[in-house]
């Protein structure tokens, strides 16, 4: 808040007063001080007189142990009207007479005082004196008066001062009026030009000058400055009419150019937005400057939400990403290109392009990124690979085939045609016609099973066949009850655990199972007995090489007590009409295990074996199960499928 306004006579009148008046305090302090000082030293002196006086006529009363002579001496003071009391005490330092008798004294003993001591105190001072006589210490005096008289006559100072100051200070005051007029009217009179000038913008005004001290300095100068001030007034109107036409001249220069820089602007934003690329400009602190639609539309964000984040504040999964690492090497003035990353925020494929931009220094300080997206040619190039895949393995298949037409499918039809001749040959002869038409008979059957796999490897392929959850205690209790006979022409026990429910094709899931469990009770030289276990894992981990990771899969573990096989053939069973040398003596065509391969393989799994010969065979079979949904519960009671008659 500005000061409240105070006139400069009442500032005058107040330094005057204030003046005289610090003036006659000082005066009247030190002579206050002073007359204070010298009345106590006067009093010290007249003590310090009376003391002896009193000292050598109370010796002889001290000497004679007469204390009504010391008691007499002591009265002698009577006439003393500053003299508060008296008191005189023997060698011993115990009190033996005082003035006034009838003043209570303090009666304990003293120490006595080598020499003379005097003490002065605000309102009284006090003496010690030692009594001798016949050259040794007989007792010692003590005198007190008060100051009583200095403060009366200092009341008397400070009256005479108030009556002094109040004169003064009353002739002070009458003549600062007179000295004002001097001072004040003339610095009134230049205040008032200066408001006149200020209020009505009149620079031509001028003051008076009524005397030739600073105040008429200072008016001429406030004069000086008015004509200054009135010259360079009209420089500055010329200048400004000047100006004025310049600035009109060069608006309309300015606002045709920035025209033309809001239509290149506009186009500029109009191509970058129309783009179908992601197109932003970031700082060197990772922040977003310029974006265009294009991101605002992928991002889900407008450009108030993104101008001024920064990229890994916007997108926390982002920490870590190589997309921040390429940012950090474009700031260091590397143009890059990244062939394909994919977005966590849409799972999109895009081509990035890295640009540095340098500033008027030359040094980079913002990247252009450039985002091209390219998921479709990366889903064209995914299922192009995958049917080059395809074609590959139908190349495969086609390579078994003909094989199969040129040697195993020949085989039978070449016994056929052999035995067919000697039947011909020999009609008449009925033992030898009978064993040719049995031979011819076999030779059939094993065309017939041989075309009747291929048929069945043939028809498992990712077209055509539906798939829908399917629980594997349903199909294992179909296939229990297909092998019924054979489960107890062989004395075998099957058991197994619970089964989960997975996502498949029923009929294919069927042949897998009835294959593997086949293959169980066939190769065995004793009472079979297979079990069936299942292990659930989890998403986070691959139990096995091909699968996907992410995804929940099923071990259904097939353990045999047969024949088993050597570990090196592990890899060779799942071939099309493979079959193991030891096992030439039983019946199969090879197709069996390539069979289950396809059908695993079809629902995105994994089989595998290991064996051990003479000591069984254990094949692990690997099958997705649902994405959504609890783990199946696998803690149920076993399962144990036997023959009809009763035995294990």
């Amino acid at each position: 808040m500005p000061e409240r306004f105070t006139p400069i006579q009442h500032k005058l009148r107040r330094v005057i007063l204030l003046t005289c008046g610090l003036v006659l305090l000082l005066t009247c302090t030190v002579l206050s001080v002073y007359e204070f000082l010298t009345y106590r030293s006067l009093a010290q002196r007249e003590l310090g007189a009376l003391g002896r006086l009193l000292s050598v006529n109370s010796t002889a009363a001290l000497a004679a142990r007469d204390q009504q002579a010391a008691q007499a001496v002591l009265r002698s003071l009577h006439s003393q009207r500053n003299l508060v009391e008296a008191r005189l005490y023997d060698a011993k330092g115990r009190l033996f007479a005082h003035y006034p008798a009838d003043h209570a004294v303090d009666i304990r003993f003293i120490a006595n005082p080598p020499a003379e001591q005097y003490r002065s105190g605000p309102l009284s001072v006090e003496g010690y004196l030692p009594v001798a006589g016949g050259g040794q210490r007989n007792g010692t005096l003590y005198l007190r008066t008060h100051l009583q008289p200095v403060y009366e006559r200092l009341a008397r100072y400070l009256l005479v001062t108030l009556l002094v100051s109040a004169v003064a200070v009353r002739l002070a005051v009458l003549y600062s009026r007179r000295l004002q007029r001097s001072v004040s009217v003339p610095i009134l009179q230049l205040a008032g030009t200066a408001r006149a000038v200020s209020e009505r913008r009149d620079y031509s005004v001028r003051a008076t000058a009524h005397s030739g001290d600073e105040i008429g300095l200072l008016t001429d100068a406030f004069n000086g400055m008015l004509a200054q001030i009135e010259r360079q007034n009209e420089e500055i109107r010329s200048l400004n009419r000047n100006l004025e036409q310049k600035v009109t001249e060069r608006t309309a220069q300015l606002e045709a150019a920035n025209a033309t820089l809001r239509a290149q602007k506009e186009l500029t934003e109009n191509i970058i937005d129309s783009s179908v690329d992601l197109i932003a400009v970031l700082d060197s602190e990772g922040r977003y400057v310029s974006v265009n639609r294009q991101c605002e539309l992928v991002f889900g964000k407008g450009r108030d939400a993104l101008i001024g984040r920064r990229l890994d504040e916007l997108f926390p999964g982002m920490k870590g990403d190589r997309v921040l690492a390429l940012l950090d090497a474009a700031l260091q003035g590397r143009l890059l290109r990244e062939e394909s990353h994919r977005s966590a925020l849409s799972g999109h494929y895009y081509e990035h392009f890295y640009i540095p931009l340098h500033n008027d220094a030359g040094a980079v300080d913002r990247v252009l990124l450039v985002s091209h997206d390219i998921t479709g040619i990366m889903e064209s190039n995914a299922r192009l690979t995958a049917l080059n895949r395809a074609l590959g393995q139908s190349n495969r298949e086609l390579e078994q085939f003909a094989y199969i037409a040129s040697h195993d499918l020949q085989e039978p039809l070449r016994k056929l045609v052999t035995f067919a001749d000697l039947s011909k040959r020999h009609l008449h002869e009925p033992p030898l016609l009978e064993g040719y038409l049995q031979k011819i008979i076999a030779s059939a059957g094993r065309m017939s099973a041989l075309i009747r796999d291929v048929l069945q490897y043939s028809q498992v392929s990712g077209s055509g066949a539906e798939c829908c959850a399917v629980d594997l205690n349903e199909v294992l209790a179909h296939i229990r009850e297909d092998l019924e006979l054979l489960l107890q022409e062989k004395g075998a026990l099957l058991t197994a655990m619970p089964l989960p429910v997975v996502i498949g094709n029923r009929l294919q899931l069927g042949q897998l199972f009835s294959n593997l469990i086949s293959n169980a009770l066939k190769f065995s030289e004793e009472a079979p007995r297979v079990s069936i276990a299942a292990i659930t894992h989890g998403a986070d981990a691959v139990p096995a090489g091909g699968l996907e990771a992410g995804t929940r899969y099923v071990e259904l573990v097939f353990t045999d007590n047969g024949i088993g096989f050597e570990p090196s053939f592990a890899d060779k069973i799942f071939s099309l009409f493979q079959r193991l040398p030891h096992g030439a003596d039983y019946p199969g065509t090879g197709v069996g295990l390539a069979l289950c391969k396809k059908i695993v393989d079809y629902h995105h799994g994994a089989i595998t074996v290991e064996s051990t010969p003479g000591r069984g065979t254990r094949f692990h079979v690997f099958l997705p199960l649902p994405s959504l949904g609890p783990v199946p519960s696998l803690q149920a009671p076993v399962i144990t499928l036997q023959a009809a008659d009763g035995r294990l």
